[in-house]
């Protein structure tokens, strides 16, 4: 551990030291003033005394909802299916270049025909893979969120969640001043000021349902998810402002997203730049997705707890794309002393320092992983003493955090890539569209590393 400043420390290394802190219950290590300072600095809530009181009297009743769809297991699968991931899979591309057939998530991917789809004839499509995976996943999980009719009304929804994700939240997280006349900047606050009010406007229907009235624009609310009716009667308990609600929510809708859709982006990447491993997938994730005998074939059936159970190979993949691509830190306020043992090194920790644990420091270790900057699908399998199974294990890596303040939605984004990527797998080829595998370099990004350069492939529908 080390003194970044007087009030921060930083622990550099993790270690059972730091895990054991983060198990702290919250009367004495807590995230609550990290929470705080997001919501307020990064997603744009007013920092008053007033929604201070609003903040701590509605967190508990906030989260409930969220804990009961995302973290259970039973609620996040439900979620999934919900989704229906196997029909929106079939039309992963259009072969359209025309902006009205398209589907939402291929409108930014810069698509390009190269072969229109017929029959006898297979069509082909050049696109932009991190853009049209990206927003796939989003087209999945927000309707999921919220509801078909948020994501079809607000048309520039995908827009604004990127441009708030690239150019507006890292320079809220270190501080910068809103009123730095930097346009990328600018420009990501107005996105932020527009996902807020569309998402409070969203609020306004639901309590509109809720209570029984008109419901704005005639909207479809006939899907609307459990997670928000239950939220709105918390917002609604408290008084809370419209805006306020979509400043709050924003920090549901950005963290259900903008991690979890890069994290799908590099999984493609890597199954799909190793043929023999992306073969081995197929077979392993086949008896669990059933194909119609039509041409093309559709999937019929995903049973997602086979895929859940009987896929270690796959979930081993997805817990490598998490050791290389994501930057995980966890960050507790400490309310009351606490001494930890740091290797031999007693440091007392006093009420009002901050401690951060730096997960991701030992992602790329050679000491903790060999070949650490190689994809190594069967990394993270180990088999089991009592089966003898190859069953995946998370061992050291700490994807998700650690303690009570995990990530809530840690289960349904397991499934999300889970699902989506055994559901494309199963239906599409995707290659280099210069003919070579070059995966981009990575930079720094907002929680997941995100790639230098576009890495344009050609998609088709796989031949059986």
């Amino acid at each position: 551990m080390y003194g970044f400043t007087s009030t921060h420390q930083v622990f550099v290394n993790p270690s059972a030291a730091a895990d054991h802190l983060l198990m702290q219950p919250r009367h004495t290590s807590t995230p609550e003033p990290v929470q705080y300072a997001l919501i307020t600095r990064c997603f744009g809530a007013p920092d008053t005394p007033e929604f201070r009181v609003q903040f701590d009297d509605a967190a508990k009743g906030l989260l409930a909802p969220i804990d009961k769809t995302y973290l259970n297991d039973a609620g996040a699968t439900a979620a999934i299916m919900k989704g229906n991931v196997p029909k929106k899979a079939f039309s992963f591309v259009t072969f359209s270049a025309d902006k009205t057939v398209m589907k939402k998530w291929e409108q930014s991917a810069n698509i390009r025909v190269i072969e229109p789809d017929s029959p006898g004839r297979p069509g082909s499509v050049e696109a932009s893979l991190e853009v049209l995976v990206r927003d796939f996943g989003a087209c999945i999980s927000i309707p999921l969120l919220y509801c078909q009719d948020f994501l079809d009304r607000y048309t520039q929804l995908m827009d604004d969640l990127w441009k708030f994700d690239h150019d507006c939240f890292p320079m809220m997280v270190i501080g910068i001043p809103t009123w730095v006349p930097f346009k990328p900047l600018r420009e990501g606050l107005a996105a932020r000021t527009r996902l807020a009010t569309e998402i409070g406007e969203f609020y306004r229907r639901v309590g509109q349902l809720q209570r029984g009235e008109p419901v704005d624009f005639s909207a479809d609310m006939s899907d609307i998810s459990h997670t928000a009716l239950e939220r709105n009667k918390v917002y609604d308990g408290d008084n809370w402002t419209f805006l306020n609600r979509g400043h709050m929510d924003l920090s549901l809708l950005w963290g259900q997203n903008a991690n979890t859709q890069y994290i799908l982006f590099w999984l493609f990447a890597y199954i799909y730049s190793n043929p023999s491993l992306l073969e081995k997938l197929r077979e392993e994730v086949a008896p669990h997705i059933k194909l119609s005998q039509t041409t093309p074939p559709e999937i019929v059936s995903m049973d997602l707890p086979g895929l859940s159970r009987d896929c270690p190979l796959l979930k081993a993949c997805i817990f490598e794309t998490y050791r290389l691509t994501l930057e995980v830190s966890s960050i507790r306020y400490i309310d009351r002393p606490i001494s930890v043992n740091d290797g031999g090194h007693i440091h007392n920790l006093t009420p009002g320092v901050f401690v951060s644990v730096a997960h991701c420091t030992i992602q790329r270790d050679p000491a903790v992983y060999a070949d650490p900057d190689k994809f190594v699908a069967d990394r993270f399998l180990e088999k089991d003493a009592e089966s003898g199974n190859l069953v995946p294990r998370y061992g050291k890596l700490r994807p998700w955090g650690y303690g009570p303040a995990m990530c809530r939605g840690r289960t349904f984004a397991e499934k999300e890539l889970l699902s989506i990527s055994a559901c494309i797998m199963s239906l599409w080829d995707i290659s280099p569209a210069n003919g070579t595998w070059n995966l981009p370099a990575m930079i720094p990004g907002t929680g997941v590393k995100k790639p230098v350069g576009d890495l344009r492939v050609v998609v088709k529908r796989r031949v059986f």
